[in-house]
């Protein structure tokens, strides 16, 4: 019984690895990029995402005023403003037309002259490219289960090979973590290298898994009185007659007072009458270090704080939600963790390759040892 358990799992290991091992080497080696895209897009757009001076800046509606003369042409919307990442960064203010399927036209900003930097249309430029092979193949939300299929038959494939790692474990720890010279190098390196990576390349595709499908995790959320991640229901304004919206600079001001000590990272911006601001900020807890778990809903126009999430706050469900980015792109453990899923994402390549070599000489093996024998068998018949 255990030799069929032992075969099933080892063709399970083996057939997974052959026919969805490259995808698994694409999301590792496009993975690996994205954990630093920020600072190569900076490095390879100097003029582009750099400010002329860090020490100052300009009133955001100033900023925007600047941004609409470009990016409200065609019919667009003006959607979100990001805040510079760091001291020296750019505003990155977001626009989106109104045809279905449109892209994000980005128009990006001095802060310190409030002059224009350039402007890009998302999903044309190399970071961009990448993210979107990444989460979804350029194929729209069918690419993106595939994505998500993906990370779940990775998860497969490895408890496949724990599985069949372990009775080396039962014999000897010496023999399971044996590195041999000679015709089993590579068997070797890929058991080793492959189960010392179990851990790390588990929680990447669990945490990619759940970013593709939010909604399975919902039932438990619901269950543990989480909060959910998307802005909270019936959060309306209520525009009167000749009421005036208050300034985006205002609402962030707002905003920044309800959690003080935090970073604004987003502005949402009302795109109706009733709609509402909502600003996206990070407090220095916040484990997600580039967008922040927090938010504050202000009404447009009386300034009134609808809602606020606070990251201090939140349930631990909630909270476990909350790691799952950080921990995909490494940025939860700071530069090191960054420079670890780095590392993570080349293994796939790396395991990929030497299972391919181990299985193309096994097949090699099998067939010289079947000529040997049918040429035994005709010596036999002369």
């Amino acid at each position: 019984m255990h030799k069929r358990w032992r075969s099933l799992w080892l063709s399970i290991h083996r057939w997974l690895g052959i026919v969805a091992g490259l995808m698994f080497v694409l999301m590792g080696l496009t993975g690996s990029f994205l954990v630093f895209h920020h600072a190569i897009d900076a490095w390879l757009n100097p003029d582009l995402l750099h400010s002329s001076d860090a020490t100052s800046s300009r009133p955001l509606e100033e900023i925007l005023t600047v941004a609409r003369e470009i990016g409200l042409k065609d019919g667009k919307v003006l959607r979100y403003a990001d805040a510079p990442h760091e001291a020296g960064g750019v505003w990155n203010i977001w626009f989106l037309g109104k045809d279905k399927g449109a892209a994000f036209h980005h128009v990006y900003i001095d802060p310190a002259t409030a002059d224009v930097t350039g402007q890009r249309v998302r999903g044309k430029y190399l970071a961009t490219w990448i993210f979107k092979l990444h989460i979804e193949l350029f194929a729209g939300r069918r690419g993106a289960i595939l994505v998500g299929i993906s990370g779940i038959l990775l998860m497969v494939s490895l408890t496949s090979g724990v599985y069949l790692w372990w009775p080396l474990w039962k014999h000897s720890w010496r023999s399971a973590f044996a590195v041999r010279r000679g015709s089993r190098l590579v068997f070797d390196l890929h058991k080793v290298l492959g189960l010392v990576s179990v851990p790390l390349l588990m929680m990447i595709a669990f945490s990619g898994v759940y970013m593709v499908f939010p909604a399975w995790f919902e039932p438990l959320g619901k269950l543990l009185n989480t909060q959910a991640d998307s802005q909270p229901p019936a959060l309306v304004s209520r525009p009167a007659r000749d009421s005036a919206r208050i300034s985006s600079d205002q609402a962030i001001a707002i905003g920044l007072s309800q959690l003080p000590g935090s970073k604004l990272h987003r502005v949402y911006f009302p795109t109706s009458e009733d709609g509402v601001y909502a600003i996206r900020l990070r407090q220095p807890e916040d484990i997600r270090r580039t967008t922040g778990s927090s938010r504050v809903w202000i009404e447009q126009y009386s300034g009134e704080v609808l809602a606020v999430r606070d990251w201090n706050e939140q349930s631990a469900i909630d909270t476990f939600f909350a790691w799952q980015l950080p921990l995909h792109n490494g940025e939860a453990f700071g530069l090191a963790g960054q420079c670890v899923v780095f590392a993570a994402g080349f293994l796939p390549a790396f395991l990929y390759g030497t299972g391919l070599w181990l299985w193309w000489r096994k097949g090699r093996a099998k067939r010289r040892q079947r000529k040997e024998l049918l040429i035994a068998a005709q010596n036999d018949e002369a």
